[in-house]
């Protein structure tokens, strides 16, 4: 779990992903891009609420990117680099 504090002042938890939280993603992403949007909405709480989409796009732009980028670090065991080509 992680806490991150809000430009607004109010604290963000990040709760620690399960594998059900990632499928849910994948099922309710209606592009690839969105999936960690989703896993954003399933897995952050603002003040004990959980975050609706509504809120996340209303969000000031650096705190948008600071929970993306959070959530993000959670998933990046996925993200498969290929071989550089010599």
């Amino acid at each position: 779990m992680k806490e991150i504090v809000l430009s607004d002042g109010r604290k963000a938890v990040i709760k620690e992903g399960k594998g059900r939280d990632l499928f849910w993603a994948f099922e309710n992403a209606t592009t690839q891009n969105e999936i960690i949007k989703m896993l954003v909405i399933r897995l952050v709480e603002i003040e004990g609420k959980p975050i609706t989409e509504d809120e996340l796009e209303d969000l000031p732009i650096s705190d948008t990117i600071n929970l993306l980028n959070e959530v993000g670090r959670l998933i990046s065991p996925l993200s498969v680099q290929r071989p550089s080509s010599q």
